[in-house]
């Protein structure tokens, strides 16, 4: 097969040739005489919102499109800021959005172009750590995504023939303030993807299907460290499959299978100690259905999949780590119509060398592998029309997550929740009136020094309530939100045995108006 950055570069080329050649091609559209008046000129839209909340929370967005004879353009503005409940945590983000498309007879092109930009400031978690930030306001962490890409689609027959050409850059510097001055860290990256595909719809004996094949030609580079002195490389080509069939009939039964097959490249300085599992990974799915009864339709999916650590900044140096495999089983049933309905499932996953981030390795952290784990549960949801205006949704999941074939065996996996459940109320009035309002119980759920098993301290269980209520007025849109309505004190992580503790956010009300035209 031919490198991978030799196919990109030829690939670009006949991804701009297709493109150029396309609106040529436009003469040959079938349109209908245009009427004055009937939008030939084309229509613009606009929409402005605007947020304001408790702990120095407030977001401005603003997006613009217009679509006229085939082509539509957007762009989209956006400003966020949330100053959480505890000193020094301030989070700031800004982005921009732009797309355009173009719609023909033999098919459509078009591209897309957005940046992000984030700016965090370090939770503090004691008060001598106050004081130090004081001193150095810019302890922080800065973090940047560019991503634009470009696609070509053309329409032959029962065949669709497309190709994708997208590139993601990332930045990030962390600064972190010390007693003795402030110490930086950097990381970028680049990741540059091709993406033809083809797909078909067709019959064959009366059963419909539809396939689709395709290529992923990608290639990566890092640089980490304070002068980038750090540096890593990465090819991958994958080829995927996936047919969808429809035997219709009495009962409609429907399956789906998807294959996937990745090999990665890697110079021989970088590959981890077991190279030849890591650079070839396989991911697959499998899905039917049936419909029983006008009311009741069952199914049944098994899924695996896997993830590669693209970052290699882990306890063992800059080699990559051991790649994640996801299992995963599921099987349900769905009861009812738009008025009542219930569904329940049953779950199981299991992962090998699941990839986290652990921050109790050095001030840090490092990413590093777990040791086998599964999860399984149960999850029953109804939802019933109490009257033509009102509506209740009710959800319990209940969960059973441990480690596999691990010597500490035993207790829960951390943090996990082992019973969820949960209950919302929604309310549709009259002149554009609307209200929601929602109850959250979570059991108490174990936390802190999962890796040697010797905390077995828990979180304490908890409920939290939550609503919404919207009001429109013409092409304004005015609503009121509330979150952890009753005060709840709780928190959520606590990396150290009862010590480290992080608490969740207060109550937190907020206001918001829409203005769409």
């Amino acid at each position: 097969m031919m490198p991978a950055p030799s196919a990109l570069t030829i690939a670009t080329r006949i991804l701009l040739l297709c493109a150029l050649a396309m609106p040529a091609r436009a003469q040959e559209r079938v349109a209908p005489a245009a009427s004055p008046g009937d939008g030939a000129a084309g229509v613009t839209h606009g929409d402005f919102y605007s947020e304001l909340g408790q702990g120095g929370q407030h977001s401005v967005r603003g997006a613009l499109s217009r679509d006229q004879d085939g082509m539509s353009l957007d762009a989209a503005i956006e400003g966020l800021r949330n100053g959480n409940y505890r000193d020094g945590s301030v989070f700031h983000q800004r982005s921009v959005n732009l797309g355009a498309e173009w719609k023909l007879r033999q098919g459509r092109f078009g591209f897309s172009a957005d940046q992000l930009n984030q700016d965090t400031h370090y939770r503090a978690p004691e008060a001598p750590f106050l004081a130090l930030l004081a001193a150095r306001p810019e302890d922080l962490y800065r973090y940047e995504v560019r991503r634009a890409s470009a696609f070509v689609q053309r329409y032959v027959g029962n065949f669709e023939l497309g190709v994708e050409l997208s590139q993601r850059e990332k930045y990030a510097t962390a600064y972190y303030a010390g007693a003795n001055g402030s110490s930086e860290s950097r990381y970028s990256s680049r990741r540059r993807q091709l993406a033809p595909r083809m797909r078909h719809y067709g019959k064959v004996g009366g059963v419909g299907t539809d396939t689709e094949v395709g290529l992923d030609l990608m290639q990566w580079e890092r640089r980490s460290g304070r002068d980038g002195d750090a540096q890593r490389r990465q090819y991958s080509r994958a080829l995927l499959l996936r047919e969808e069939l429809a035997f219709g009939g009495a009962y409609a039964p429907r399956l789906l299978l998807g294959l996937r097959h990745e090999q990665f490249q890697l110079d021989p300085a970088d590959l981890p100690a077991a190279g030849s599992d890591w650079e070839n990974q396989n991911a697959w799915d499998l899905q039917g259905s049936l419909q029983l009864h006008p009311q009741l339709s069952v199914y049944a999916k098994a899924a695996c999949s896997y993830r590669i650590d693209d970052d290699g900044y882990t306890s063992a140096g800059y080699r990559p780590l051991a790649g994640q495999q996801r299992r995963e089983t599921e099987v349900g049933a769905t009861f009812g119509d738009a008025a009542r309905s219930a569904s329940v499932r049953v779950f199981s996953e299991r992962l090998s060398n699941q990839i986290v981030f652990d921050h109790s390795l050095g001030q840090l952290g490092f990413a590093g592998n777990l040791d086998p784990s599964r999860r399984d549960g149960i999850a029953i949801e109804t939802s019933m029309a109490l009257a033509p205006d009102w509506r209740l949704d009710v959800e319990v999941r209940q969960v059973h997550a441990r480690y596999d074939d691990y010597a500490y065996d035993g207790p829960d996996i951390a943090l996990v929740p082992k019973t969820l459940a949960s209950l919302r109320l929604y309310w549709t009035g009259h002149a554009g009136a609307s209200f929601d309002a929602g109850v959250q119980w979570l059991r108490a759920l174990r936390y802190g020094r999962d890796f040697d098993n010797s905390c077995l301290a828990q979180v304490p269980a908890f409920a939290s309530v939550d609503g919404r209520y919207v009001r429109k007025l013409g092409a304004w849109e005015l609503e009121l939100a509330g979150s952890n309505l009753t005060n709840r004190h709780h928190y959520g992580a606590a990396p150290g045995c009862r010590s480290s503790i992080y608490l969740r956010d207060a109550r937190q009300l907020r206001v918001s108006a829409r203005y769409h035209f």
